[in-house]
């Protein structure tokens, strides 16, 4: 059984939804989820973290309530009227409000719209920016425009939707990488501009959460496994994607079923009707062995849109909500695009986390065993370390963090089924064939916020036809460089450094409104060859997601 039209399966997906929330009359916690973004989750991931805590960190974006058993999220926004929180009125009844910030005293007729069971929170998105590249003389400017409105109905359903749109002119290596992908990096489709390229993605879900143990979500997104600034498994490296989200928690384990829909859109103009659809589902399995040890479990499975007939549609064999795919994928005689993973992370002494990750595309344990290089030993690993309130200094936080993906990794035979969506990696923005450290170094007291980071990366890259295995967007069955005797960055070695000091001043937490100004400096040295960019920027901006300039 196949649907063969995604409107199918969003409307199957909704219906399932809703006569859930027919069915069930219990009133448990909020449905709403908050925000991927680095600096609006900073504002509680250090108590998120604490070893005696037992949240699941490593499966983002999180549920308002989950996170609310940890901690008052409404007080570490300054006991501000928080978009994603709900408060009841005396009256038991819940209404409109408009973010402000410090307000602790609010009136019901000045603040709300007032409606039985219905409260609706509005905010607009903005971003206005500029900045000057010293390296080449370029100014750089760009402004987006949008609006969120979120809606919850009784303590159990919410429903979010944001749209935005963008002009913007980007500094020459991000210029070129948009006109090799015709993306803007996690922000849509790129139209040419006089300015530079003009862009507009959206965003939204339907929430429902029956009782303590389900949750179930319907959206426009993107989703995140694991604990550190990357994610080898899932990351949010790319532009938004419709997705079914189960969610179930049951004693110390939570178990997350994702099912999405994905595109490729290289010569589509930008155009839905030309986009090459196909499909992934993930499934991840976070266990808290102890209050310090909690261990992840994952696996994907990506699917191409049309097989040899022209018609395949959503595979309903991989609705299969159990863990593991592969006997699934061999009893299907499938040739789809597997991958299995491990997420660990050990927190310890209260302020300190150790992460790390494992992702295995394919291998062969005798070849692996022969160190031969072998060019199907596909694989990578991530290790890192979080310190919160360093050397006993309250928001001083230290981030370190060590990826490294072999040759070859995510890539397929079919070109239609690589781990990508919107021709962006939907792990690591740098795709395969390399290893990289990055550090964060963050001070954050009340609505002040400085951070400086370094990340240095090796990158291998092909050139004048070669495959070394560092293109994931290039099918494996292209003439490889070599079968054996493959090693991290082959290729063409692209050396990257990139340093950046930001200070940012937070006008409006619920909404990452903030007013920010930095200086950043990347140095590439590639076939004998050294290239900079320093960047002076100042910028006001609402931010709720975030993105990936640092490739």
């Amino acid at each position: 059984m196949r649907f063969n039209h995604p409107a199918k399966f969003g409307i199957v997906a909704f219906c399932l939804i809703l006569c859930n929330v027919i069915a069930s009359n219990n009133c448990y916690g909020q449905a709403t989820y908050l925000p991927l973004n680095r600096d609006l989750n900073g504002f509680f991931d250090a108590e998120l973290n604490r070893n005696d805590f037992t949240a699941h960190s490593a499966i983002r974006p999180y549920l308002y309530a989950e996170v609310n058993e940890v901690i008052d999220i409404d007080s570490v926004f300054y006991r501000a009227r928080s978009l994603y929180s709900y408060v009841e009125l005396d009256s038991g009844k819940y209404g409109i409000v408009f973010p402000a910030r410090h307000r602790k005293e609010y009136n019901g007729s000045a603040d709300m719209w007032d409606s039985r069971n219905i409260r609706i929170v509005a905010g607009p998105l903005l971003s206005v920016n500029g900045g000057y590249d010293v390296a080449s003389s370029k100014t750089i400017s760009g402004s987006s425009l949008g609006a969120i409105i979120t809606a919850g109905f009784g303590k159990k359903l919410a429903v979010s939707g944001s749209w935005q749109t963008g002009n913007s002119a980007f500094l020459p290596y991000v210029d070129a990488a948009i006109s090799t992908s015709e993306v803007v990096p996690g922000r849509g489709y790129a139209h040419c501009s006089k300015e530079g390229y003009f862009y507009s993605n959206y965003a939204g879900y339907i929430s429902y959460s029956p009782d303590e143990i389900f949750n179930f979500q319907l959206g426009q997104g993107k989703n995140f496994f694991g604990n550190g600034y990357r994610s080898l498994l899932l990351s949010d490296n790319t532009n938004n994607y419709p997705y079914l989200k189960i969610s179930t928690k049951i004693w110390k384990l939570k178990y997350v079923n994702l099912y999405t829909i994905m595109n490729d859109v290289h010569g589509s103009g930008g155009i839905p009707t030309r986009f090459t659809r196909k499909y992934a589902t993930f499934h991840y399995l976070s266990w808290n062995i102890t209050k310090g040890i909690s261990i992840g479990l994952f696996e994907s499975i990506v699917w191409q849109g049309k097989d040899s007939s022209g018609t395949r549609g959503y595979d309903v064999n991989y609705l299969n909500p159990i863990i593991f795919y592969r006997p699934v994928e061999f009893a299907q005689g499938s040739s789809d695009n597997a991958l299995i993973g491990l997420n660990l992370s050990i927190r310890f002494l209260k302020n300190q986390q150790l992460y790390g990750q494992l992702i295995l595309d394919e291998f062969l344990l005798r070849e692996l065993r022969a160190q031969s290089g072998w060019w199907a030993n596909k694989h990578g690993f991530q290790l890192g370390l979080k310190s919160y309130n360093l050397f006993k200094v309250k928001g001083l936080s230290l981030q370190t963090e060590f990826n490294y993906v072999r040759p070859f990794t995510y890539s397929h035979g079919l070109y239609s089924q690589n781990y990508s969506h919107f021709n962006q990696a939907l792990a690591h923005p740098l795709g395969a064939n390399f290893y990289e450290s990055v550090s964060f170094l963050k001070y954050q007291q009340g609505s002040f916020l400085v951070e400086g980071k370094f990340s240095y990366a090796l990158k291998g890259k092909d050139s004048n036809g070669s495959n070394w295995g560092g293109d994931i967007f290039l099918d494996y069955q292209t003439v490889r460089s070599r079968e054996f005797e493959n090693e991290i960055a082959q290729g063409d070695q692209n050396h990257i450094s990139y340093i950046d000091l930001r200070f940012a001043y937070i006008l409006l937490p619920e909404l990452n409104l903030r007013l920010e100004a930095g200086i950043s400096n990347r140095l590439l040295r590639a076939q004998g060859i050294t290239t900079q960019v320093n960047f002076i920027y100042l910028g006001l901006s609402t931010s709720l997601s975030n993105v990936y300039h640092d490739f």
